[in-house]
């Protein structure tokens, strides 16, 4: 895994070397889904993020940083405002998949830290086939249409020709 890892990391450096801070972001994005528990990769990430002139998705990334910069702060104080500051909307943006061991020695706010336990301990749940059963009853209306309009199509031309 450590060797996974740092194989990114070397093509992130070289990408953000290369001024292509778009494909570093979206590299790190998919070590941090591999790997939640790595949160400084949510720091490169926040840092990268910055880079791009986005401060509030920087604190989105930056938020579960432990030594903050006041630029850290600030950027987490404009993530909190674009949540709307409830703690519901700022704990799914966060998207934390990892160990919340990790989160306890952090100076977060117990009832976001709570939310945050709950989103990750949540079972993924399999998508219901509600959208099947719409997509099932969309396709019967449209052939019951057609249906009813071929009758009607018969019925002019017999009218018609009669």
């Amino acid at each position: 895994m450590e060797k996974k890892i740092s194989k990114t990391l070397k093509g992130i450096e070289e990408d953000i070397k290369n001024d292509d801070l778009g494909k570093a972001r979206d590299r790190l994005h998919g070590l941090i889904s591999t790997f939640p528990n790595e949160l400084e990769l949510r720091k490169k990430l926040g840092d990268i993020y910055f880079e791009l002139k986005y401060p509030a998705m920087a604190g989105r990334y930056w938020y579960l940083e432990e030594n903050k910069t006041p630029l850290m702060v600030h950027a987490c104080i404009e993530f909190e405002k674009s949540m709307g500051n409830d703690i519901n909307n700022i704990a799914r943006a966060l998207k934390y998949k990892g160990d919340i061991e990790l989160l306890k020695g952090m100076e977060l706010d117990p009832a976001l830290l709570y939310k945050v336990k709950e989103l990750v301990e949540e079972p993924d749940v399999p998508i219901e086939f509600k959208e099947d059963k719409l997509i099932i009853l969309g396709c019967l209306s449209i052939i019951i249409l057609i249906f009813i309009f071929a009758l009607v199509g018969v019925y002019t031309f017999f009218k018609w020709i009669f």
